[in-house]
């Protein structure tokens, strides 16, 4: 599974989602941080990146577990390896 961690009002995060098709990529959960989602929290802490969340969003942790910052790597990282056929 890959997710991508955004958050409300994060022009970054809605650039992403404007610019890649994410319906189209395989085995990928976009899950929105704030207080009331906790599933989402406790992903963020399991794969460490709770300090980065507070510098650096959106967020994407690939299925090998790498941790992708920078809307246009995080484009990039989507567009190349995680398409459907």
């Amino acid at each position: 599974m890959t997710y991508l961690f955004t958050k409300a009002g994060c022009g970054k995060c809605e650039w992403v989602k404007s610019h890649v098709d994410l319906n189209s990529v395989k085995d990928l959960t976009v899950l929105q941080l704030d207080q009331e989602n906790t599933e989402a929290l406790a992903l963020l802490a399991y794969y460490e990146c709770v300090s980065l969340s507070e510098k650096q969003l959106p967020i994407l942790v690939s299925e090998s577990d790498e941790v992708i910052t920078g809307a246009g790597h995080i484009r990039k990282y989507l567009e190349s390896n995680c398409k459907e056929n």
